[in-house]
């Protein structure tokens, strides 16, 4: 491969039509400059200069080169700026696959914040169960994924991921408002006879896992993703549920009420990306989504949360919405 650095060189020589010319030029000496054409020309196996009157001009040969050195030092310069843009974050690209609550909850205030302070960095949403979103980050399709899983599940391992929890998200019990347990408070045993409605497969798991605890298995008669269907189902007085709180912070429908009840257990939500540097722009965006998970969206930060929020080995292979 041509030394670039002597690409410069020979341009300069070319440029001035002289070797001591180009020598001043570069602040090197006169026989540097010749010892650097020389090894060029060593290097190409042709004349690049000839003499000519008190200084030198190209060969046919050398010409092109210029020519070729020119265009390199031009994509050279034009990649040094976008560089230093991404870098500044007046550029960027973010791809983020996320599950729907979290694309809802966390997503929107996180995009604004991020408009805010990189208004030339683009986003690009994937909405994505957590098993395919981080299928998409592993297959680097995506830049960040955000995923949960409960607490109850055994933890696995990736030490291609790192990961930043960004929240706990509990599970509250949701009942009809004329429900007879509706003031509360309730155990999760006095709901052992009720008709439970549930959302995906990992949420139905959690309701079992914890009515098992309870001492019984839920008679889960409505099965759906859609948490204001769900809600709805209760509201009309045809099931109880359990949903976690950004959920409800999302959409709570008239007709239904959240009372005191036992811990449910909760999920904790985390952000993943790709072991290794970091692009600035993936950077601001886990700052941004860390700042959106509050309580306000219906997720618990404070110490509990923020004990697990720095960056770690990727454990555990994410659950449902």
């Amino acid at each position: 491969m041509l030394d670039l650095h002597r690409g410069r060189i020979l341009r300069e020589v070319a440029r001035l039509g002289s070797m001591t010319a180009a020598a001043r030029s570069l602040a090197y000496t006169q026989p540097a400059v010749s010892h650097h054409i020389a090894r060029l020309e060593a290097e190409v196996g042709t004349p690049l200069v000839v003499r000519h009157g008190r200084g030198v001009r190209l060969t046919e040969a050398g010409r092109i080169l210029v020519e070729h050195v020119e265009d390199v030092l031009a994509r050279m310069d034009d990649a040094e700026e976008q560089i230093a843009a991404i870098a500044g974050l007046r550029a960027g690209r973010v791809r983020i696959a996320v599950f729907p609550t979290a694309a809802a909850a966390l997503l929107p205030p996180a995009l604004a914040g991020l408009r805010a302070r990189a208004p030339g960095v683009a986003v690009t949403l994937m909405d994505a169960e957590p098993p395919q979103a981080l299928a998409a980050l592993r297959a680097g399709e995506a830049d960040v994924a955000v995923v949960f899983d409960h607490e109850h599940v055994p933890p696995g391992a990736d030490s291609r991921l790192r990961e930043m929890v960004l929240c706990h998200d509990p599970i509250r019990i949701v009942l009809p408002a004329a429900h007879p347990l509706a003031a509360g408070p309730v155990r999760l045993a006095d709901l052992a006879d009720e008709t439970w409605a549930s959302g995906c497969a990992r949420c139905r798991d959690h309701l079992t896992w914890a009515c098992g605890r309870a001492g019984f298995v839920p008679r889960i008669a409505f099965a759906t993703d859609d948490h204001v269907a769900v809600q709805r189902i209760v509201a009309h007085g045809l099931a109880v549920t359990a949903l976690p709180g950004l959920a409800l912070g999302l959409h709570s429908e008239p007709g239904v009420t959240v009372p005191a009840a036992p811990d449910l257990g909760k999920r904790r939500i985390a952000a993943l990306v790709p072991a290794g540097p970091r692009p600035p722009a993936v950077a601001a965006l886990l700052d941004e989504l860390a700042a959106a998970a509050t309580p306000e969206a219906g997720a618990e930060t404070g110490a509990a949360a923020r004990a697990g929020a720095g960056e770690r080995v990727r454990r555990g292979g994410g659950a449902g919405r």
